[in-house]
């Protein structure tokens, strides 16, 4: 086999792994599975792909980062409400 078909064959072959790697964060992603998916979209571009594999590595990163924080931060505090009822008033203290 002539080196530019040896190299076109690999080229091909990496593309597909790396495609493979898409696939499986994908699905790892569908079963909110984040480390799992991470580890497959960092091992993309650890080994490199075409530009648009990149571009999906990067973006679902994000992704998986964003969801990470937002479940790691708890939900803000709201401060507690006094409800009335309807056409009641609402006492004030006054001073002692």
């Amino acid at each position: 086999m002539p080196h530019e078909e040896r190299n076109a064959h690999h080229l091909l072959r990496e593309s597909t792994r790396m495609r493979e790697e898409i696939r499986l964060g994908n699905e790892a992603l569908a079963q909110n599975d984040l480390e799992t998916a991470k580890q497959h979209f960092q091992h993309l571009l650890d080994y490199g792909g075409t530009h648009m594999q990149m571009q999906i590595a990067e973006n679902r990163l994000r992704e998986i980062q964003a969801k990470q924080a937002a479940l790691c931060s708890p939900p803000p505090a709201k401060p507690p409400t006094r409800r009335t009822a309807p056409g009641s008033t609402t006492r004030h203290r006054t001073g002692p």
